[in-house]
């Protein structure tokens, strides 16, 4: 009895491995029994002749199986090659090994604006990956290009950019980039209006197996609109102030004083521009908010200068935007922080010490740390960051 049940465990394990089998013999193991059965019968009763039972178990046998799924068809060869065996010049075989780049690092040029400064000239400001101008040398070119007007000569005209790197390599992924654009001859003459394009090319830097030249338009002059006394006329303003990149948790006490304290100094022909690079919250902007209504602050929202990493929230590229683009409406321009005071000599103004200086086109501020003694504590520690006490001589 223990072989038999031995024997049909094995039987009915060889049944699982296979569907169509198991069916075939499911079938002749019924057969079989019906055989058995019929020996029992009495043969007047019923007749059954081998031929007829070798028929069936031939019809049975002929079943055709279960089809099998076809196999999955072999994936097709991969269109990355990673590596290959070559042959050398030595006739030595090695493993030659394969770059494949995606994407981009860092961009040849960012622009942030461009400005006339002149009858013939132009400056572009922006910034470009640092590594290609550390490593690599490139070049810029720049073309105007007049509107089309059958009443003109004026023809498509290049030249050379001559660029200004004014960060002092203190940049970041980025670097701050002035890109100059001087015409040999007066652009826009006839004030039919027209558009600066600027050529970058990589020249070396990045992909060393290219030259890659970017094309952009950075300028456009609508017909008319053209004020050329603008280079020749009187400024506006006698004094303004270029703020660098505003960030961090200011404390609004202390800009409340700072623009009070400077606005004071420098009277009522002076403005001052503020760069908002995520410092001027909810609290600051209630206290610069009567001094924009009153027309001397201008605040302009820079924060997307953050998706460039940038030397300090790039302060470089923001203090030259501010330059180049108001440097005709005033006759002195200021550049400093809003933790440092301007501080003029007792029985001076602004103005004495400014007019002493008429001969120069640039000046330096020798800087002293005023004493801690005489700054509010009130609210110390209240803030992130606060602004320091500091001042300025003016020299």
């Amino acid at each position: 009895m223990a072989f038999k049940d031995k024997e049909k465990k094995l039987f009915l394990s060889s049944l699982r491995n296979n569907a169509s089998e198991h069916k075939l013999l499911t079938s002749l193991f019924f057969v079989c029994i019906i055989a058995t059965l019929l020996l029992f019968i009495p043969s007047s009763s019923f007749t059954i002749s081998a031929s007829d039972l070798r028929f069936c178990i031939s019809r049975i046998s002929q079943t055709p199986p279960t089809p099998s799924p076809p196999p999955p068809p072999p994936s097709p060869p991969s269109s990355i090659l990673h590596e290959k065996l070559i042959l050398n010049n030595n006739n030595t075989n090695i493993i030659k090994r394969f770059f494949h780049p995606y994407g981009s690092a860092a961009y040849n040029f960012i622009t942030m604006s461009a400005y006339r400064g002149g009858l013939n000239t132009f400056a572009i400001i922006g910034l470009s990956s640092k590594p290609i101008h550390v490593y690599g040398n490139p070049t810029y070119e720049c073309e105007w290009i007049p509107n089309i007007n059958t009443n003109s000569s004026e023809e498509k005209i290049t030249t050379i950019g001559y660029k200004i790197l004014p960060d002092w390599g203190y940049g970041r992924v980025y670097t701050a980039v002035v890109v100059n654009c001087t015409f040999n001859e007066t652009i826009n003459v006839n004030n039919n209006g027209g558009k600066l394009m600027l050529y970058a090319s990589t020249s070396g830097g990045g992909d060393t197996n290219f030259n890659i030249t970017d094309k952009m338009e950075v300028l456009v002059e609508q017909p008319k609109l053209l004020d050329l006394t603008l280079f020749d006329s009187k400024p506006k303003y006698d004094y303004f102030y270029c703020g660098s990149s505003l960030f961090g948790n200011l404390n609004p006490q202390r800009v409340r004083e700072w623009i009070a304290y400077h606005v004071r100094l420098f009277g009522p022909k002076s403005h001052f521009v503020l760069h908002d690079a995520g410092g001027v919250h909810e609290q600051v902007f209630e206290v610069l908010k009567p001094w924009i209504e009153l027309g001397y602050v201008t605040l302009q929202d820079i924060r997307e200068q953050e998706r460039f990493d940038g030397y300090y929230h790039n302060q470089f590229i923001v203090v030259n935007d501010c330059l180049h683009r108001y440097k005709f409406m005033a006759k002195w321009m200021f550049f400093f922080d809003v933790d440092e005071y301007i501080y003029v000599p007792p029985k001076s103004t602004i103005k004495t010490v400014l007019d002493s200086l008429s001969e120069y086109n640039q000046f330096t501020i020798e800087q002293m740390p005023m004493s801690v003694k005489i700054c509010l504590s009130d609210d110390y520690g209240k803030t992130y960051r606060c602004v320091k006490c500091s001042t300025h001589i003016s020299v």
